[in-house]
């Protein structure tokens, strides 16, 4: 009867490390230490790719020398105010050129949108138009798709950068099922699309190239082994601080038996 009560306790202590393998197996920067400083790198700016869609407006302290650059306009409707603002958009063509205005065609695919404002306001100097022109681009068109464990959504960026913690933590974070040492990151670049697998857990996705995300990446939360229904989920939930209890009532009776 002894022996047989050992088998028993035995068997209920080797229940218990898979009772306390989910928690192990969450957690963002389990290995980042404290008061260890990291390089703390800057966003990469964004570049350029075809089929991209910028807003581009010119100005002047004259108007009218500006005017024949905003002529094609798009009426956009602000929600909060309801006033009406008159922006320029174009289109990154197959070749990478946006058709501007009296400029024509210009190369812009490749480009960040600092290095495509000094190329427009520099061929408005060189061709004689302004003098001081101010040239304002933005990129309408940053957005970044989840999809996985974290539901789907079609996140749109406001500004010029966003990294994969903020779109995980924008779309609700991960769960239990959500597989978060293997995050990908489809990215498409010249034509090719590339996956980045991103781990949550570790430091080193800091260096990740698929860290800050580009316009239209898609980031896919895997789910984490075989996904258990909600019944399923539940009877973790109720067995899993049972588990525990016996396991305590285990050590006990081998304490006591010895």
């Amino acid at each position: 009867m002894k022996t047989r009560c050992k088998w028993w306790i035995l068997a209920v202590l080797c229940i218990l490390p898979l009772s306390c393998t989910t928690p192990a197996q969450l957690g963002y920067l389990r290995d980042l230490e404290y008061n260890a400083p990291m390089e703390a790198r800057p966003a990469p700016e964004l570049r350029l790719k075809v089929g991209d869609r910028l807003s581009i407006q010119v100005f002047a302290d004259e108007p009218e020398l500006a005017a024949p650059f905003n002529t094609i306009l798009l009426q956009r409707i602000k929600e909060t105010t309801g006033t009406s603002l008159l922006g320029t958009t174009y289109g990154v063509d197959a070749d990478g050129n946006i058709d501007f205005p009296v400029l024509g065609l210009l190369h812009v695919e490749g480009k960040t949108i600092n290095e495509t404002k000094q190329l427009i306001a520099g061929e408005i100097i060189r061709r004689g138009y302004i003098k001081e022109p101010v040239v304002k681009v933005e990129l309408e068109n940053f957005t970044v798709t989840v999809l996985g464990e974290t539901g789907q959504r079609v996140l749109e960026v406001k500004g010029s950068s966003i990294n994969i913690l903020e779109v995980i933590s924008y779309t609700g974070g991960t769960n239990q099922s959500s597989k978060i040492p293997d995050v990908m990151v489809v990215r498409t670049e010249d034509g090719q699309r590339t996956a980045y697998t991103v781990n949550l857990q570790s430091k080193s996705l800091y260096d990740s190239p698929a860290f800050w995300l580009q316009q239209n990446d898609l980031v896919y939360v895997k789910p984490r082994g075989v996904k258990l229904s909600n019944g399923g989920d539940l009877f973790l939930k109720v067995f899993s601080p049972t588990v525990s209890a016996l396991s305590a009532l285990a050590y006990m009776l081998l304490w006591t038996s010895r």
